[in-house]
C-alpha cells in the first residue's frame, strides 16, 4: 500500500483539514463528544472503534489542541475529554456533513420516512431541519444551539451498539 503524503504543511487549506479529520474514527469520536459523551468507554460502545484506536485518536485530538483532558477520578485515575474552542469550532464541518447525509446518503424509507436525527433550536424551540439558519427566529445555528432527537431507527442501533 502507497504511503499517504503528509499534508500537515501545505498552504491549501482543505489539505491541511483533511489532514485531521480525513480520518472517520476522528469525526465518530468528534460526533459523540458534540452529543455530550465525554467519557472514553462511552466513546468506545457508541463509536464501536477499538479501545486502542480511540485512544490513539484521542491523543491525536488532545496534541492539536482539539479537546482537553481532565480527571474525574483519582483511583484509579479516570479522564474525560472535553472540546476546546477549537474543538467547539468544527460543529459546522460536522453538521454540514450531517445535512448532506441526510439528503444523499439514505435510500428511500431507510430512516423511517425522517431524519436520523432530528435538531430542534434550544432558544425558540423550532425544528431546523438542515437548516444552518434557524427557520424559527432566524438564529444562525452554532455549537450548543441544538438539540438532538434521534429517531427510533437511530435509537434501536445505538442500543444494540451498547448491548
Amino acid at each position: 500500500m502507497p504511503k499517504r503524503a503528509d499534508l500537515s504543511d501545505t498552504f491549501c487549506p482543505v489539505g491541511r483539514s483533511a489532514e485531521l479529520l480525513g480520518d472517520r474514527a476522528v469525526l465518530l469520536i468528534l460526533r459523540d463528544l458534540f452529543f455530550g459523551r465525554r467519557r472514553f468507554e462511552a466513546i468506545a460502545v457508541n463509536t464501536g472503534l477499538g479501545p486502542q484506536l480511540v485512544s490513539a485518536r484521542l491523543k491525536l485530538l488532545e496534541s492539536e489542541g482539539v479537546v482537553e483532558r481532565h480527571a474525574y477520578q483519582e483511583r484509579p485515575q479516570r479522564h474525560e475529554y472535553r472540546l476546546t474552542d477549537k474543538g467547539k469550532d468544527l460543529f459546522g464541518v460536522l453538521y454540514a456533513m450531517r445535512g448532506w447525509a441526510e439528503r444523499w446518503a439514505y435510500e428511500d424509507g431507510e430512516t423511517g420516512g425522517g431524519p436520523a436525527m432530528r435538531y430542534i433550536h434550544r432558544a425558540c424551540g423550532t425544528d431546523v431541519g438542515t437548516a444552518l439558519v434557524c427557520p424559527g427566529c432566524g438564529a444562525a445555528l452554532g455549537y450548543g444551539d441544538l438539540k438532538g432527537e434521534p429517531s427510533p431507527a437511530l435509537k434501536a442501533e445505538q442500543a444494540a451498539r451498547s448491548g
